[in-house]
């Protein structure tokens, strides 16, 4: 019974005749996709555009670098120029920290195929990771007006990027704080209501109640339950380990903390809040 449900899922969502530029239907479907299609689906040895557009999602979902430079390597001949495999091709170029190189195919592929949203979500990620959290912020909000447009998954980023790029912004103001305050509340809560038990909501929520002073809401302990399931979740995210540093720094943990920084550097010794928190600048936020 579940193998055949599997060929039914593989059937509805995998069907190449159906594809079209379909982004959105595609992606919510994959969110639903059982472990033994997606298996199915990276041994398939000819795949299509929306398989390599499924897989992307998934492996950028995961933190799955070794993956997506695999896909990308085996896609580059039989989809070069086409809008999944540019961009998988600024992903792969993001997660490798190119981030000059990675905006300019994702900018690119957004003005080239303005409606093809996955790209958007992507570059307003991209900003932020640059730093550049004024128009991370920017692009996000513009991709949260057109909810309808989007898939739950991208309109979730959308909302998490937004939250991220405005507490950033909100620090460096502190007339904004508290509207900043309720705005990001608004995002998060949000974003709950799409995809709840997902480790990038969870990793936001703990990261939120990490960053944010206990008055205003914050929780230690919360913080690092929230970043616990995040971390079973999706275990290679350095960027998880990081917060769980700095909350068990936070608690006075100081051995505990450096563990879970060794952790964020054995997976990505480049990741940038793992190099924004060695570096002691804290661009990216601390506990207070």
């Amino acid at each position: 019974m579940k193998q055949t449900l599997t060929f039914i899922f593989c059937a509805a969502v995998l069907c190449a005749s159906a594809w079209g530029a379909d982004w959105k239907t595609t992606a919510d479907a994959a969110l639903g996709m059982p472990p033994a299609a997606r298996a199915l689906l990276e041994r398939k040895p000819d795949k299509s555009a929306q398989d390599v557009y499924i897989l992307t999602l998934f492996h950028y979902r995961d933190f799955q670098k070794t993956k997506l430079k695999k896909l990308e390597s085996d896609s580059a001949r039989a989809l070069s120029g086409t809008p999944e495999l540019l961009l998988l091709q600024g992903i792969t170029l993001m997660w490798d920290h190119r981030h000059a190189e990675s905006r300019r195919v994702l900018a690119g592929l957004v003005a080239a195929h303005p409606d093809f949203f996955p790209a958007a979500v992507t570059l307003a990620h991209l900003d932020y990771l640059r730093r550049d959290f004024e128009r991370s912020y920017a692009g996000a909000r513009r991709l949260i007006d057109r909810k309808k447009e989007l898939s739950r998954f991208h309109f979730t980023v959308g909302l998490l990027v937004a939250s991220g790029a405005k507490g950033v912004l909100a620090q460096r103001n502190l007339v904004s704080a508290i509207p900043a305050y309720f705005e990001v509340n608004g995002y998060l809560k949000e974003a709950q209501k799409q995809l709840p038990d997902s480790a990038e909501v969870l990793y936001a929520l703990g990261t939120y109640h990490l960053l944010t002073p206990s008055i205003a809401g914050g929780d230690l302990d919360v913080a690092v339950a929230l970043l616990e399931q995040s971390r079973r979740l999706a275990p290679l995210n350095p960027g998880v380990y990081v917060r769980l540093a700095q909350a068990y720094r936070a608690r006075g943990l100081a051995l505990v903390s450096r563990q879970y920084l060794e952790q964020a550097r054995a997976i990505d010794p480049q990741d940038e809040l793992l190099l924004d928190d060695l570096s002691g600048e804290k661009v990216f936020l601390d506990a207070p």
